[in-house]
């Protein structure tokens, strides 16, 4: 009887090990945070500084989706914040519009590339950039369009974005707002313009502007193994602290995990340096 009881807790001892977790599959991950702006007075608000403290603490790489109207006669302490940052080494600040606006078109409400011409999109694209140069020093190597509005992009203005983006000499990346098609395989095969599609199940916020650190393990372990990268989306100034809790729990697995976060444009370069065979 003894022998039996010594066989049985050797088992329950052994059973944590037995049934431990497998590690998830490493998979970068371009943390896509979106809308950095301030508000009419010039004022950057307390939520987006905690974001920029939190990733030189964590030493986290974010990407900063700066919509360009907010680089218009900006204020010095938004200006020593945005080179404060792209001097840490650990963000990248892409293109998110010159003023993310929401219009009528046709009876519906269309964002800001929606329903826009070639030569529209051109325009904004260029004034944008020069914002970008004259204020933060750099042009944006990075593009992702604005949401917003209940009109869906049409072919023809994802086609002008394509034409933009190809002309551009310094966009490299496009953030594409849904999982790859024809249009985004082809602009990628040209080798100019890297598209890094998006897996809707993996992501910050599920509901929008609602981080869910459950959801999003849930998403990553189910397709990890399949993927060469994520890009994940969230919205920093419509986090309250429950929120941010949330997002804190996220970079807490991806670094329990091993899982690196990486800027768009360095993701880019490692993808076309290794082609998917």
């Amino acid at each position: 009887m003894r022998r039996l009881w010594l066989a049985l807790a050797s088992l329950l001892l052994a059973a944590p090990a037995a049934f431990a977790e497998t590690p998830p599959p490493v998979v970068p991950v371009v943390l896509k945070l979106d809308d950095v702006r301030t508000n009419n007075s010039g004022y950057l608000s307390a939520r987006w500084r905690r974001l920029g403290d939190f990733a030189r603490e964590r030493k986290i790489k974010i990407a900063l989706g700066v919509i360009a109207n907010s680089l218009e006669t900006p204020k010095p302490d938004y200006v020593n914040w945005l080179h404060g940052l792209q001097s840490s080494g650990l963000v990248e600040f892409w293109f998110h519009g010159y003023d993310h606006g929401v219009r009528p078109v046709d009876g519906k409400q269309a964002a800001e590339f929606t329903a826009r011409s070639y030569e529209e999109q051109k325009a904004i694209f260029e004034k944008s950039q020069a914002l970008a140069v004259a204020t933060i020093g750099v042009p944006f190597r990075t593009y992702g369009p604005p949401g917003g509005g209940n009109l869906s992009p049409s072919a023809d203005d994802l086609e002008a974005t394509a034409r933009v983006l190809v002309e551009d000499p310094a966009m490299t990346v496009w953030l594409y707002p849904k999982p790859h098609d024809k249009l985004s395989r082809e602009l990628a095969s040209a080798g100019k313009v890297v598209v890094l599609d998006r897996v809707w199940a993996v992501n910050i916020e599920q509901p929008l502007f609602v981080p869910n650190a459950e959801k999003f393990i849930a998403g990553y372990k189910q397709h990890a193994a399949k993927r060469r990268y994520f890009v994940i989306q969230g919205h920093p100034n419509k986090w309250d602290d429950a929120r941010w809790a949330e997002f804190v729990k996220i970079v807490d697995y991806l670094q329990a995990n091993g899982i690196p976060t990486v800027l768009p444009s360095e993701l880019a370069a490692t993808l076309s340096a290794q082609p998917q065979n």
